[in-house]
This record gives structure tokens, sequence and C-alpha cells, in this order.
């Protein structure tokens, strides 16, 4: 619900730019009509589509421009919102945009660390003729694990104060 002021919290402001994304590849679709390749393949060489009365393609274009230019000036709300917007975050004050950053970065590095536990899990063993050739791991199982688990929980944290601010904080965007 927008504020007294008529405008709309974050999370708020993400939700209607999903809505206008949503509606913008509907109205692209439509304007395109049969021009995707699953249906041009699917259809009888003979068939033949024309537009229902209701249907009127200047409209749809009029509306589809009039949605981007929207979507243009909504995201544009919510990246200001994001950098005015501020969390604490491993002792310092850190914009939405960059906890954001951080967030993306923490996700790929969760992802390495989870290979490296794994591979810490195993030591390889090659057998050859008569005799053993071990290959211990690069790292401790251990200490990759409890990294692993502080990154995930630093993620954790990270998402839920993001969270926190997308529920209080206020875009200056008036749906129209």
């Amino acid at each position: 619900m927008p504020d007294s002021k008529g405008n709309l919290l974050l999370f708020e402001a993400i939700e209607l730019r999903n809505d206008y994304d949503r509606h913008i590849k509907l109205f692209e679709n439509l304007i395109e009509g049969d021009d995707s390749k699953r249906e041009r393949y699917l259809s009888d060489k003979e068939d033949e589509k024309q537009p229902v009365e209701e249907f009127r393609d200047l409209d749809v274009e009029r509306i589809l421009k009039n949605l981007k230019t929207k979507r243009v000036k909504l995201n544009q709300a919510i990246q200001a919102a994001n950098f005015s917007h501020q969390i604490h975050f491993d002792g310092e004050a850190i914009s939405i945009a960059e906890a954001l950053e951080i967030r993306k970065s923490l996700l790929i590095d969760l992802g390495a660390l989870s290979k490296s536990v794994v591979q810490s899990a195993y030591k390889r063993i090659i057998y050859k003729e008569g005799r053993d050739i071990i290959h211990e791991p690069k790292h401790s199982f251990n200490e990759t694990y409890h990294q692993y688990i502080q990154t995930l929980q630093k993620l954790r944290l990270l998402i839920l104060q993001i969270h926190t601010v997308n529920h209080q904080g206020v875009v200056q965007y008036r749906e129209e």
C-alpha cells in the first residue's frame, strides 16, 4: 500500500516492477504474434491467424511503450532507494546496492566452498601394481566445512537485513 504521499515500500516497488515485466512480456508476445519457433513447427502451413476485433495492435503498442517507460522510471527509483537506504553488516554501514553485490559474491563463494568441502572429505587412492598412491586433500575438511558454515550464516544475516529494509524503506515513485 502506498504511504500518505503515494510512495511505495521497497518490496512493493520490486513486486510492481515484476508485474511490469510480466505485462511487457505478454504484450511483446501479442505484438510478435505467431513468430515463436515452436508454434511455427507445430502449426499447419495452411493456417493463417488474424487478430480478433477486440485486439488492436496500435493500442497494445501504445500500452507497451507506456509500460516500458514506467518500468524504467520505477527501476531508477528502486536503484536510488537502494543507494540511499543503509544496513549495518560486518561492523560497517553499507547501502542496499552494496549489500546486493555482497550477497551475489557470497553466493558464488558458497558454491566454491561447497565444492571444496566435498573435495576435502575424500582422499584419492590410485591403485598401482603392488603399491597404492594416496593423494590427501589440499584442505582440511573441518576447516573447509567451518568456512562454509560461516559464509552461510553471513549470507543468511545479510538476506534478513535486506529483507527488513525492503519492508521499511520507501521508494520515491507513485504508481500512475
